[in-house]
């Protein structure tokens, strides 16, 4: 939930018309694009990573003690919602 960063490969490279270049491993290892540059490993990508799933997990962990995980509270969250909405044709 919080990303999957890592994608396990069944082989280190890869070939697109005759260029062979490593295997996208993951935003957490190297990038997409299929380019020399884009394929070379890069630490600070594991940081990135860490900071984006502690953030995710930490609003997790806010909307659980907060009350934000109780489904009894859905309808009255949607009657707010409505209260709200336009009222008329759309």
């Amino acid at each position: 939930m919080a990303g999957q960063f890592a994608k396990p490969r069944s082989a280190d490279t890869e070939t697109i018309d005759g260029v062979e270049l490593p295997s996208y491993r993951g935003d957490i290892i190297n990038g997409i694009e299929f380019d020399a540059a884009a394929r070379v490993p890069d630490p600070e990508r594991q940081i990135s990573a860490y900071r984006q799933a502690a953030s995710t997990l930490n609003l997790l962990r806010a909307f659980a003690k907060g009350g934000f995980c109780r489904f009894d509270g859905v309808h009255r969250w949607n009657q707010g919602f409505i209260a709200k909405a336009h009222k008329g044709p759309l």
